[in-house]
């Protein structure tokens, strides 16, 4: 994709501008629902407005669908060589920071003052780098949707960070969350459509991320950035990925 302003290119999948004025920039992921079925996000938003695009919002069908049921793997005739899942198998790409950020550089010493001056005061160490793009704090980990046909939702852990996968087939929606609450971590269980109860008894939207029922009625899980995306993509652009494995 590019923008308008500069006609920099950046890749839609890790936000990074890769040609033009702003290479080496960085997009902000948003967490959100990467797809959901209409009919379910409208009954959790009822007053959700809808951005048409030249009305292709009410095309009844798929332009892409041949490209899905075939074997194909993009477009730039790259060979993709990482054979752990087969290419167009469909995961949940998820990237979580494990640290807050690289510590700070120490300050350097103070120089020595000549005979009967003062010495220099030692510099201040720089502050830490952030973490939201060092890969030295991030992690990557891939859930195929294979892993979600007989639950909605996975417990898993990745570094010291405690994550809910969750994923429903009927109305294909997504989302990742932290599993800590109030200074605790719960262990969630499957109910009903997008909905699961954790292990204190209290009930949750996984759509909303809100509590509808039980001690914590009302308040919202930690949602983090996901996507829907092919193998063969995922494993491209992040081939230090793992692989989700109960």
């Amino acid at each position: 994709m590019y923008d308008h302003q500069t006609r920099s290119l950046w890749s839609h999948i890790t936000g990074e501008a890769i040609e033009g004025p702003l290479k080496g920039k960085q997009l902000k992921p948003l967490a959100s629902m990467p797809q959901i079925a209409w009919k379910t996000w409208q009954t959790n938003y009822p007053k959700t407005k809808v951005l048409s695009v030249g009305k292709r919002e009410s095309l009844k069908r798929d332009n892409y669908a041949d490209y899905h049921r075939s074997q194909r793997a993009g477009v730039s005739r790259m060979n993709y060589t990482d054979k752990r899942l087969s290419n167009k198998s469909l995961v949940i790409g998820v990237q979580v920071q494990t640290k807050d950020g690289a510590p700070g550089r120490a300050g350097a010493d103070g120089r020595n003052g000549a005979d009967g001056q003062v010495g220099t005061d030692g510099q201040d160490g720089a502050d830490g780098r952030s973490g939201n793009y060092d890969p030295y704090n991030t992690q990557f980990r891939a859930y195929p949707l294979t892993h979600f046909s007989k639950t909605t939702v996975i417990n898993d852990r990745v570094g010291e960070v405690p994550l809910l996968i969750f994923h429903d087939r009927e109305s294909f929606a997504t989302a990742v969350f932290k599993r800590n609450i109030a200074n605790s971590v719960r262990t969630f269980r499957s109910q009903d459509g997008h909905f699961v109860k954790d292990n204190t008894g209290t009930r949750w939207n996984l759509v909303t991320g809100e509590a509808t029922s039980g001690k914590d009625k009302g308040k919202l899980l930690e949602r983090l950035p996901a996507v829907n995306i092919y193998w063969f993509a995922w494993a491209r652009y992040y081939p230090q990925t793992t692989i989700y494995k109960p």
